[in-house]
């Protein structure tokens, strides 16, 4: 059998093709944060959000314009890293042995949407215990509104939350219902740089060829979730029944802004976990309700359930 030496040429095109793949697992995997979820491209370690206390709204120009006043708690989303890593030993492209890797490769692709899905996901579902700009968590009974346009004066707290009530109650599996037609987001995802596949190939410079016979690729992306407008969301962790999904929705549509004004919100979607699953289909897919009636929630909402 004759010597393979391995040139830089064949080292990459291996990272060509390998990176096709993952490009190919980027297209195909499903993005379903973007349903809940708008983009902000970051440009530095950290973004902080002061405008988000600012719903934005019109008014009659009565004297001088009506600055709002900014809420003094900042709310910062500093950026993290994430990485995978995909090493293949130097035997297996010798020995000519690359298919399975490459399937690997577009599996690191898939891998880097799912990331952005479960790191958005995650952020609804800690919604109840995490804060948002307002210094209350993201679902909370206290969220502060003011009786002036521009902010001020004593204010009143209103709701975006549902528990269920009564001496031992069970909390049950979260779902939260959303308005995401608005150019106001309940989340964002914060995106610093883009998923990227990089290589580490060459057989003179790497010193994990040189120590462990393998050639490395990686995939890495830099960004974080954080809270948007409280208003285009309500969670519960009630049971999804029609009364109460029926409460929710009245809830949200009352839903007012500093100064009382009418913040127009209209609820879209339902997220739901796998456990509520069965509850939701029923509630939003099922033409007739347990009675044989008409469901009048049919299609009301889109519906997601979502494993994350």
């Amino acid at each position: 059998m004759p010597t393979i030496i391995l040139n830089q040429a064949q080292l990459d095109a291996i990272k060509t093709a390998l990176t096709a793949r993952w490009n190919a697992g980027l297209a195909a995997a499903p993005n379903d944060w973007v349903k809940v979820a708008k983009r902000i491209q970051s440009s530095t370690r950290s973004n902080t959000y002061a405008w988000i206390s600012q719903f934005p709204a019109f008014r009659q120009w009565v004297g001088s314009r009506a600055h709002k006043v900014v809420q003094e708690r900042a709310y910062t989303v500093e950026n993290r890293t994430f990485e995978s890593t995909l090493d293949i030993p130097r035997t297996a492209i010798e020995d000519d042995e690359l298919g399975l890797y490459g399937a690997v490769a577009e599996s690191m692709g898939v891998a880097a949407v799912d990331l952005k899905n479960a790191l958005v996901f995650e952020a609804l579902k800690n919604g109840f215990t995490q804060e948002c700009y307002d210094g209350q968590f993201f679902f909370d009974t206290d969220h502060p509104v003011a009786p002036n346009e521009d902010g001020t004066g004593d204010v009143v707290s209103v709701s975006n939350l549902q528990v269920k009530t009564g001496d031992g109650a069970v909390q049950g599996a979260p779902w939260v219902l959303l308005c995401t037609k608005r150019a106001a987001s309940p989340l964002f995802l914060q995106e610093r740089t883009a998923p990227e596949f990089v290589a580490k190939t060459s057989a003179a410079a790497s010193d994990n060829v040189f120590e462990n016979d393998k050639f490395s690729y990686g995939g890495r992306w830099r960004g974080e979730v954080g809270y948007g407008f409280w208003q285009c969301a309500f969670g519960s962790t009630d049971d999804l029944t029609a009364a109460n999904f029926q409460a929710a929705f009245a809830a949200m549509m009352k839903f007012r802004g500093d100064g009382n004004r009418v913040l127009g919100i209209v609820p879209d979607l339902l997220v739901t976990g796998p456990d509520n699953h069965a509850a939701a289909e029923q509630l939003l897919l099922a033409q007739q309700n347990a009675t044989g009636a008409s469901n009048t929630l049919y299609k009301k909402v889109d519906l997601l359930v979502t494993p994350w």
